[in-house]
């Protein structure tokens, strides 16, 4: 089951909305799994969903915003779902880099 996120930071206002966290019941049945995640598009200072499949190398999408390479960082996902609770609020914002960037669960997908 998936998250839909919208994302909003306190600092500078920037907003998003309908980001992807998760995976659906099909996507486990099958053999590779793919997963959405978000990541800070720092060309345009975006949070993006990237889907990945389980198990391989993060890829280089395209930017949904200006096409550019996307360069993913591990360290940079925001990790949000945790076994401890989803953390929602204090994250680095892509657009000014504060960590008042807050995600608000607006639905699900399965």
């Amino acid at each position: 089951m998936g998250l839909i996120l919208s994302a909003r930071c306190e600092g500078c206002g920037y907003e998003e909305r309908e980001l992807r966290l998760g995976t659906t019941h099909s996507a486990i049945d099958e053999h590779d799994v793919e997963v959405c995640y978000l990541f800070p598009a720092t060309c345009c200072g975006r949070v993006q969903s990237v889907a990945l499949l389980l198990g391989m190398p993060l890829p280089t999408p395209p930017c949904v915003s200006c096409g550019e390479p996307l360069v993913l960082e591990r360290e940079k996902q925001y990790r949000i779902a945790r076994l401890s609770g989803d953390v929602l609020k204090g994250h680095p914002c892509p657009a000014c880099s504060a960590e008042t960037l807050s995600f608000c669960k607006e639905g699900q997908f399965r």
